[in-house]
């Protein structure tokens, strides 16, 4: 599960092509704010901004290569603000 700033959905959605991550479920126009740091995204006058969220499956290499580089964005705009969970996937209907 991917949770970040809306304005990185593209940046987000091109980097599950490039380590071919195809399937995935998008979740628009989230309020919340980070655990540490950070405004709050709230969709507000106060706090305009939002989030988006990202849920996909995937092997344990693609995920550690898309976690990899979900780091590295991060480290570049950490004021954008992006949070990145993995767990594993015990049974799924495909």
């Amino acid at each position: 599960m991917i949770v970040f700033n809306q304005a990185l959905s593209e940046e987000i959605v091109s980097l599950l092509d490039e380590v071919a991550i195809r399937g995935f479920t998008k979740f628009n126009d989230l309020q919340g704010r980070g655990s540490l740091e950070g405004e709050p995204r709230m969709g507000t006058h106060t706090w305009p901004a939002l989030n988006n969220a990202i849920l996909s499956v995937a092997p344990d290499d693609k995920a550690d290569k898309l976690i990899s580089r979900l780091k590295e964005i991060n480290a570049a705009s950490e004021e954008q603000g992006l949070k990145a969970f993995s767990w594993r996937v015990e049974v799924a209907v495909e």
